[in-house]
């Protein structure tokens, strides 16, 4: 499972590939955020490592640190929604955040994926990404409102109830 730190993602890619062998989302997801590149992730040594390989640079790993801000984002995303133990309850406060745009259905992919055992808490500013998991999985986003300086999500009552759910 993915450290709130981020600090050991390359230990949970590495049970994914080396421990799990279960890689299918995880490369499905590095190759469509990424345009069909792959993680390379080599049995660990004393440390696990990663670097993402592009189809540009085939022969040119790309170690962590040489990876912009957005991409390191997605994979520790992805770490923290495909990792072989989840928790039962996820919170993603934002995470388009430094994202590239072509990266949000990927996104909603694992997102759908870690939905199948997790619950997962989404607030995000990006109506892209709300519609491509809305798509995926039929969960209607809820819109957070405020109005006469009060605070409530739109469609759910002051009992916690949901308009068009029975109650």
């Amino acid at each position: 499972m993915l450290d709130e730190e981020g600090g050991n993602m390359a230990a949970v890619f590495a049970t994914l590939y080396h421990t799990r062998e279960d890689t299918l989302d995880l490369d499905r997801a590095v190759a469509s955020a990424f345009g069909g590149a792959r993680l390379e992730v080599p049995p660990p040594g004393q440390f696990a490592e990663f670097a993402l390989v592009f189809p540009e640079f085939p022969q040119r790993p790309f170690l962590p640190r040489e990876l912009s801000d957005g991409q390191m984002r997605f994979l520790a995303l992805a770490a923290a929604l495909l990792s072989y133990r989840r928790p039962p309850f996820i919170a993603l406060n934002e995470p388009e955040t430094s994202l590239y745009p072509d990266m949000l259905p990927a996104l909603a992919d694992m997102i759908v994926s870690a939905s199948r055992d997790s619950q997962i808490w989404i607030a995000t500013h990006s109506e892209r990404l709300a519609a491509a998991v809305q798509e995926r999985c039929g969960v209607r986003p809820r819109r957070v409102v405020r109005k006469n300086g009060a605070t409530s999500i739109d469609g759910v009552r002051l009992t916690g109830s949901v308009d068009g759910e029975d109650e």
